[in-house]
């Protein structure tokens, strides 16, 4: 009976862990639906997506909602687009970012923990929502919305990197604030861009075409050579009318997503710092146990902090508007890059906070392991505790893998950038033009009903563009 029991608790001991090995991953689950998003089946790209959405559990439902709110969002339901990032925006600042330090807590993957998302994601939810509002002809919503924006975009400005910040919210504020005649709004957001390092000469067109709206002698005068031109479609100004504004804003490719990055003792800044973590943790929690022990059991255990992999980086596709090609688009936000750089540079950072507790969760795990062991063998012999002693290893070397594997969970729906140009034209009717299925591009968007130009006014086409397939 003890043998029996001896056995089972082993062999449990293994299974457990194996359990959390093969369970089903995020990239897995989300790729029905992905596949259809980048083959350009929206339809079925919806449906897909709606469930698990529905349907997830707390630890992955705010990344679903995001999913769901970019497949909605290229469908042109802007509507429920919002009304999902809404509740996405609402699950984000209610997540609480402390992590259990409790002994349970070391055996748990940190794959069970709630997605949190890094603030620039955050920030991209209530650009999406600002965008929704201005698709919906409600600027004034998008205005409140932005501003909720600013004091997060704010915060980060004096507290974050630079390259975090996301440029794109605040050129759009720039322009709602144009359209709703609060110049002084559009001011600042221009030299937010100039401190953020956009391109000088567009950005000078931007602020000529500032000047010109607010009737700003001083400004016209400064950025005169950067004077815009009526696009050249052939079709005349009226006379004593103004020329009218295109904004189109391109969300481009497909984001990187994370991936790992290969084996944790194989990376020689982790296996060094995590040595000496082992030590430590030995000492306080494993007496008895030996560093190359524990360290020859972690076998393939992977480095539990991810990278990004560049999926598709292209940029806006060819556009045109009765013959007439639009040029001069500008990308304001790259996310591979913020998304790289900062994994990168903090890499060395997410090693130093991070590497006792994994060392804590190893030891924890062999000595576990160690205790079954000893008992196995001082209660049996033979073949029974050769086969206990397997059992206690695989369990071991488990609770190891995934005590450390890295959370791959990332936003696979989002453009890897955010760009956007404006042109003027003369009032009236037009369509916009973007490459066909037979070009190898995918584009979801707004462009497909004719668009109307009004005198001083803006009119806004949003466009998600890539390379179909994924």
């Amino acid at each position: 009976m003890v043998t029996r029991n001896m056995c089972a608790r082993a062999i449990a001991f293994a299974h457990v862990f194996l359990v959390f090995h093969c369970s089903g991953s995020y990239a897995k689950k989300i790729r029905g639906a992905e596949e259809a998003f980048y083959s350009g089946d929206i339809d079925t790209a919806v449906q897909r997506i709606t469930p698990l959405a529905q349907d997830s559990n707390a630890k992955d439902r705010l990344l679903y909602y995001m999913e769901a709110g970019v497949v909605y969002h290229a469908k042109g339901d802007f509507k429920t687009s919002n009304e999902i990032f809404g509740r996405a925006d609402e699950m984000a600042e209610e997540i609480k970012t402390s992590i259990s330090s409790s002994v349970a807590g070391f055996l748990l993957s940190d794959r069970e923990s709630a997605f949190q998302g890094e603030n620039f994601e955050r920030i991209l939810i209530k650009y999406y929502i600002a965008l929704n509002q201005v698709l919906l002809g409600d600027i004034a919503a998008a205005k409140r919305t932005l501003r909720k924006l600013e004091v997060d975009l704010k915060d980060m400005k004096y507290e974050d990197a630079a390259y975090k910040q996301v440029l794109a919210a605040r050129y759009l504020d720039a322009l709602i604030s144009e359209e709703l005649k609060q110049y002084n709004d559009a001011r600042v957001q221009y030299k937010n861009l100039e401190m953020f390092g956009v391109d000088g000469a567009w950005l000078a067109r931007e602020r000529y075409a500032l000047a010109a709206r607010a009737r700003d002698a001083g400004d016209m005068a400064k950025y005169a050579a950067h004077k815009f031109s009526v696009l050249d479609t052939g079709v005349r100004t009226p006379a004593g009318k103004e020329a009218g504004e295109l904004v189109v804003l391109v969300q481009t490719g497909k984001a990187a997503v994370k991936a790992s990055r290969g084996n944790l003792m194989s990376d020689r800044e982790f296996a060094l710092a995590l040595r000496v973590a082992i030590d430590v943790a030995i000492l306080s929690q494993g007496k008895g146990l030996s560093t190359a022990g524990v360290i020859a059991m972690m076998g393939t255990a992977e480095n539990p902090i991810p990278k990004f992999d560049v999926r598709d980086h292209s940029g806006v596709p060819p556009l045109s508007v009765m013959a007439a090609e639009l040029t001069g688009a500008a990308l304001l936000t790259d996310f591979d890059l913020m998304a790289q750089k900062n994994f990168n540079d903090n890499y060395s950072s997410y090693i130093n906070k991070n590497v006792a507790s994994i060392a804590t969760k190893i030891v924890v795990a062999a000595v576990a392991a160690d205790q079954l062991a000893r008992q196995i063998r001082k209660n049996n012999d033979g073949v029974v505790g050769a086969l206990g002693g397997l059992a206690v290893g695989l369990g071991a070397g488990g609770a190891v893998a995934a005590t450390v594997k890295p959370d791959l969970r990332s936003w696979h729906m989002l453009p890897s950038g955010f760009a956007a140009l404006r042109v003027w034209l003369p009032p009236g009717k037009y369509s916009l033009t973007v490459p066909d299925a037979t070009s190898g591009y995918v584009v979801y968007g707004n462009y497909l009903q004719p668009f109307e130009i009004q005198a001083g006014k803006k009119s806004f086409v949003s466009l998600r563009a890539f390379k179909r397939g994924l």
